[in-house]
């Protein structure tokens, strides 16, 4: 990194920096020399960064106040190098840019600490450190901690963001395949009047065609079993569904004892619910039950002999 601009008099914010003295954001620092990796690293852990003027002293004014005085310093490529070197060896490096000024006169440089994403930074000795005022000073464990935290906080926020993006370009993906797929499914049967524009409309009208269908089903197996019954055919699927009825009633009356008094002591009232119940009727059910009783009856008669 070589001197990203010189400037032949003194910039309006150096001008400012002088006129201010050190303070939290700004600091002086009379020769090259005098850079101290702690400078760098105290700047780069501010919010905002901090700028140091090298080249420059404090000078007391009659009220006591403290400004800065330029007196000039080394500006060569070597100087420079001893800059960089500094701020490659504190972990992790601290980024900034450098800037020469007044070279018309007493040249000086500017060193522009930016704030840094990747804080907190140390020295080469480990030691973490911030600006208090005019001085560096090391940062509390709280401190530390805080900036951990607000950094790992931030590249937490920036994945999630990334992933986030990547969730929605894929569901958008998803949408449009799907929406190709139903076009082709709708092709290949015949649904030229239903035009895929919307995945969800779609989606519904086919579900609203399945209900319809599963409706039409059950209306036909309806009028299916009033024939049967009505010439009093075999029904092979009603006799299936008595079949397996009579299993279950045998199953449940041999694991309940009460049940089989009550039913013993009088008509009693039963809700029948499971597959294939609506293939029978009140009778099929009393019967299935009679049938189911007697064959209990048979089996404890054989039992007792």
């Amino acid at each position: 990194m070589a001197i990203e601009r010189k400037f032949s008099g003194i910039t309006a914010i150096t001008k400012k920096w002088l006129a201010a003295g050190e303070g939290e954001r700004v600091d002086f620092k009379r020769s090259v020399e005098g850079l101290q990796t702690d400078d760098l690293v105290a700047f780069a852990n501010m919010k905002e960064g901090g700028t140091i003027l090298l080249g420059v002293t404090e000078q007391a004014q009659p009220d006591g106040s403290q400004i800065g005085l330029v007196v000039g310093c080394d500006i060569t490529d070597g100087a420079v190098l001893q800059i960089l070197n500094k701020a490659i060896s504190c972990i992790p490096p601290v980024p900034m840019k450098i800037f020469a000024e007044n070279m018309a006169d007493k040249p000086f440089l500017r060193v522009q600490v930016i704030a840094s994403d990747s804080r907190p930074h140390s020295t080469p000795k480990g030691v973490y450190c911030r600006r208090d005022g005019s001085r560096n000073r090391p940062l509390h464990p709280t401190e530390l901690l805080e900036i951990f935290l607000t950094n790992e906080g931030r590249v937490f926020a920036e994945r999630f963001q990334e992933s986030a993006a990547k969730i929605i370009d894929g569901l958008d993906d998803l949408e449009a395949s799907l929406d190709k797929r139903i076009q082709s499914i709708g092709d290949q049967l015949g649904w030229a009047e239903f035009k895929v524009g919307d995945t969800e409309d779609t989606v519904d009208t086919i579900l609203a065609l399945v209900r319809g269908l599963g409706d039409d089903t059950a209306d036909i197996s309806s009028r299916l079993r009033s024939l049967f019954r009505q010439d009093n055919r075999d029904d092979p699927v009603r006799a299936k569904s008595r079949a397996a009825f009579l299993d279950r009633v045998k199953k449940q009356l041999a694991e309940d004892p009460d049940l089989v008094a009550a039913i013993r002591k009088g008509p009693v009232s039963l809700k029948v619910t499971g597959r294939g119940m609506d293939e029978l009727d009140e009778k099929d059910v009393n019967g299935v039950i009679s049938e189911a009783m007697a064959s209990l009856g048979k089996h404890a008669a054989t039992e007792s002999e």
